[in-house]
């Protein structure tokens, strides 16, 4: 029997740009969870730089600081290819790049629901299923931030 390949939407692409492990795993798990497939994580800028030269992204998930690297090559590439992506910071947003000041940011610590919203606002439906309709519930990106605090789903103890 054949398979169809056709007719199962694909689910979107997400990269990770992490350096704390046990974030970047629960990030993984709830990405996971919320029907979308996790291209890679990165810790490291060069990292998600080569991530991004090699393979297909639907979105991305970058986190402000990563250790003394500055995440803004990262940010600019993406925002160069129209790939969408958020920034998440335990630090405030004092850290986000000036070119990218608009970005939508999610506050460390969160919660599943917070990461969910924010993922439906900025990326859409987790399933790309481009036979159906183009306004399936897919929320528009525009310029906007979303903090949640107090949240829990990802302990950030030390950021």
């Amino acid at each position: 029997m054949v398979a169809d390949t056709e007719a199962a939407p694909k689910r979107q692409r997400i990269l990770i740009v992490e350096d704390e492990p046990f974030i970047a795993l629960a990030l993984e798990a709830m990405l996971s969870e919320l029907g979308f497939d996790v291209v890679g994580s990165a810790a490291q800028v060069s990292a998600a730089m080569q991530l991004i030269g090699r393979e297909q992204i639907d979105g991305a998930i970058l986190d402000v600081n990563l250790g003394s690297q500055r995440i803004d090559p990262v940010a600019d590439i993406l925002a160069a290819r129209a790939c969408p992506f958020f920034f998440t910071t335990g630090c405030g947003i004092s850290g986000v790049p000036a070119r990218h000041a608009g970005r939508a940011v999610l506050q460390k610590p969160f919660g599943l629901e917070q990461l969910f919203t924010l993922l439906r606002t900025e990326f859409g439906s987790p399933i790309d299923d481009r036979r159906g309709s183009e306004t399936d519930g897919t929320l528009s990106r525009g310029d906007r931030q979303l903090q949640a605090s107090h949240a829990t789903g990802i302990p950030t103890p030390g950021l």
